[in-house]
């Protein structure tokens, strides 16, 4: 396997240039008019063609380009390996400027460098209209083994751009309707010198003697001939489809394809290696004076190992299936559970469940007839086939009773029809409601959606909500789909279906999920509100409750992050009966990038304050929105139909650690990939704060490996652990039901507190 990592070398251990000097601690003035960033500014523009100016702390390294540049602050000898940061940015800026030079490409940023395809629109029609450029990205890098030398490397990503190229007053001259669309403007900084470096505007409410009328914008009105239309795909369908009429969908799949020349997995290593030979001809690069680079064609190769830049797989945990452990199982766990039953098989209090269906009157039949083959299962001679059993000897119920309440059409709204049969429902007591729905209701506002309004009403008195479309109601493959219903309706019941192998350490172990719903009308943030999710789950991968925060300012989001962390650990501490002196390790686990710091600074304000506990903790980020990229050029990938798909995707469970603190996990495999138009799914990057006093890299990736098979929405792995993964679905639901009239989200933190209503 190897990384989408091309390794270089400096042609010089050692490089001079000067030093400037700031008093007092300027980490807290890390803004546009901070005295730092001020100062580089001046310096850039007075001296950018001659010198290369990068900030650390409180100073300034002042780097001469060419031989008779003079000499700007106090002088110093830098070296590769103590200064490696310096360095990189040396290599990265001599990227830049190389790549500008060369002019066959579009430069549009600088870090990470970004070099747009200009001249390869992949758009089948209309390309006077569409652009659709190959985008690369090129970052210098380093690879920190735990003992060794720094290295360093170009980090290439390969990514597409939409785009615009006629103005929205010559598309309002072509007669398309764009009321209600994004628009954006050309920047106009000094630095900026490409059409394509473009920042949002607003959204187009009407137009008015040349000028386009905004709404969430900075500015009331803004020349129409001057911008353009935000290169989404939602413009681009828009457009399209106006332009282009019945030969839109042969656009979008020709779309498809021409994304996958550049996404999917082989043809992103062979544009790799094509860049990697360029570039190594090309070589050496100089960076400054007396220092150049030279960059290798061949991608780093991932060895079998454990230090940085080396790969080693981690295999499926085990699944405990009672408690004690006394039935432990392999992965995967779907026929476990037919054998043996659920984990709290014989401890779940309700053992005979009651369950409302608001259904439309019109798919009463069809149903009813879905029902009862979850109740009974679906019969099969073939003893692979799921869910013959049925939901109630599956998970060892006693019974399994339900209720009909008719959403009726002749009622004066949908919403009101729902709003009629909830209530309904509710006389009944349920333990828990299904709601039937179609696919066309997910498009309504949220204000009137049966999806948001009926969950929001029968969960207000701690009745969970198993939503199900009709369409897939009647759908074939009948038995597969009742299996995944009947797993996340005994999860909301309060089930547990399995649990993973414990931890034999001898301590009490803890994971939180902290997620952030930003909760905001305006797409530039006025306004904005924040509430914090928290999910706590027990080492073992079981969910223990989850908690969030009331709306606050994103400015008083810590306190109120930090005080919904004690009300958690004042609950667990009842729960467990920990004593003075026990040991404890929290392991927090977070996502959300915009408040990585404050949720960092919470955990450590928390952590701190148990002064009675012996506690350790660790804050580890898991993300998938980074550059690193794994390949496996030996993977052939499994069939698709007549086709293959995930070629040259790696496996499930590969780790490689980038240093001490970062390493990559392939949580989607060639299995994962959905289409064969699919491109690469990207590992995610799991990085450990550096406050953490737990620091267990490998233990900590293991650990977010196995609660990716924790996750009761599906019997297959999730591509998140599911500390991440249900936060993500609270956060994602909580905003969507704010705007459901009287919904109060405080019923989460208390009648459904422990019940995983969100799956």
């Amino acid at each position: 396997m190897h990384l989408n990592y091309l390794p270089l070398r400096f042609t010089s251990d050692v490089f001079k240039g000067g030093v400037l000097f700031f008093e007092g601690n300027l980490k807290d003035l890390a803004t546009r008019e901070s005295a730092l960033s001020v100062k580089l500014r001046e310096l850039r523009h007075q001296h950018g063609k001659t010198h290369v100016f990068h900030a650390s702390g409180n100073t300034i390294a002042c780097i001469p380009l060419t031989p008779d540049a003079p000499l700007i602050g106090q002088e110093k000898q830098f070296d590769i390996l103590t200064d490696f940061q310096l360095a990189n940015a040396l290599a990265r800026s001599a990227l830049y400027e190389f790549f500008k030079a060369a002019g066959n490409e579009t430069v549009i940023g600088f870090r990470p460098v970004t070099l747009l395809l200009e001249k390869h629109n992949l758009a089948s029609a209309r390309q006077d209209v569409f652009g659709v450029f190959p985008e690369y990205t090129l970052d210098v890098r380093p690879l920190a083994p735990h003992e060794g030398d720094i290295t360093s490397g170009v980090l290439v990503g390969f990514r597409i751009r939409y785009a615009f190229l006629k103005t929205a007053a010559e598309l309002l001259a072509e007669g398309i309707a764009l009321t209600g669309l994004l628009v954006v403007r050309v920047r106009e900084d000094d630095d900026v010198s490409s059409p394509f470096e473009r920042r949002y505007l607003g959204r187009i409410e009407n137009f008015r003697n040349g000028m386009v009328i905004l709404s969430d914008s900075d500015v009331e009105e803004f020349s129409t001939d001057r911008c353009y239309l935000e290169g989404s795909r939602t413009n681009v369908e828009a457009v399209g489809r106006a332009l282009l009429a019945d030969g839109y969908d042969a656009f979008s799949r020709g779309l498809l394809e021409q994304t996958f020349s550049v996404m999917g997995a082989e043809h992103q290593v062979q544009r790799l290696n094509t860049l990697g030979t360029w570039l190594e001809k090309k070589s050496p690069i100089v960076c400054a004076v007396g220092l150049s680079i030279r960059i290798h064609k061949t991608p780093h190769e991932c060895p079998n190992g454990t230090d940085a830049g080396y790969s080693h797989s981690f295999n499926p945990p085990s699944c405990v299936l009672r408690p004690g452990g006394s039935i432990t199982v392999p992965w995967p766990v779907d026929k476990q559970i037919d054998q043996h039953g659920p984990y709290d098989a014989e401890s779940f209090p309700e053992k005979r469940v009651k369950i409302a269906v608001v259904c439309p009157e019109e798919f009463v039949g069809e149903v009813g007839q879905f029902l009862r083959q979850f109740k009974e299962g679906v019969p099969s001679t073939d003893d692979n086939a799921p869910f013959r059993q049925g939901f109630v000897r599956k998970y060892h119920l006693n019974s399994c009773d339900f209720t009909f309440h008719e959403v009726k059409r002749a009622a004066s709204s949908l919403e009101e029809a729902y709003k009629s049969a909830s209530l309904d429902a509710l006389k009944e007591k349920p333990h828990l409601a299904v709601a039937i729905i179609r696919e066309q209701h997910r498009e309504l506002p949220d204000s009137e959606n049966p999806y948001y309004t009926t969950k929001a009403r029968l969960m207000a008195q701690g009745v969970p909500v198993q939503i199900i479309k009709i369409e897939k109601v009647c759908q074939q493959g009948r038995a597969y789909i009742l299996n995944t219903v009947g797993l996340a309706m005994y999860a909301k019941l309060g089930g547990i279906p399995w649990t993973l192998a414990p931890n034999q350490d001898l301590v009490h172990e803890i994971i939180v999920g902290i997620g952030s719903a930003c909760l905001k009308d305006s797409r530039r943030g006025a306004g904005e509100r924040v509430i914090g999710i928290t999910t706590v789950f027990s080492g073992d991968g079981q969910y223990l409750l989850a908690n969030n925060t009331r709306e606050v300012p994103s400015d008083q989001y810590l306190t109120a992050l930090t005080s919904s962390l004690h009300e958690t650990v004042t609950e667990l501490r009842s729960r467990f009966g920990w004593k003075p002196k026990d040991r404890v390790r929290f392991i927090f686990h977070q996502s959300y990038k915009k408040y990585k710091d404050v949720e960092a600074e919470a955990v450590r304000n928390f952590a701190e304050s148990l002064t009675d506990l012996d506690v350790k903790y660790a804050f580890v980020h898991v993300s998938d929105s980074h550059n690193w990229m794994l390949f496996d050029p030996l993977s052939t990938g499994v069939k698709f139909g007549r086709s293959m798909k995930g070629k040259m995707v790696p496996l499930r469970g590969q780790c490689v650690p980038l240093g001490p603190y970062t390493a990559l996990l392939t949580l989607a495999g060639p299995h994962q990939v959905k289409t064969s138009l699919q491109g690469c799914p990207h590992p995610v990057l799991v990085n450990l704060h550096e406050g953490s006093t737990f620091t267990s890299l490998d233990y900590l990736a293991r650990q977010v490996f196995n609660l990716s098979f924790m996750s009761w929405r599906g019997f297959n792995p999730s591509t998140l652990p599911v500390s991440i993964s249900y936060s993500n679905m609270i956060v994602d639901l909580l905003g969507h039901l704010r705007q459901v009239k009287n919904w109060n989200s405080e019923t989460l933190a208390t009648a459904l507190k422990e019940r995983r209503w969100f799956l």
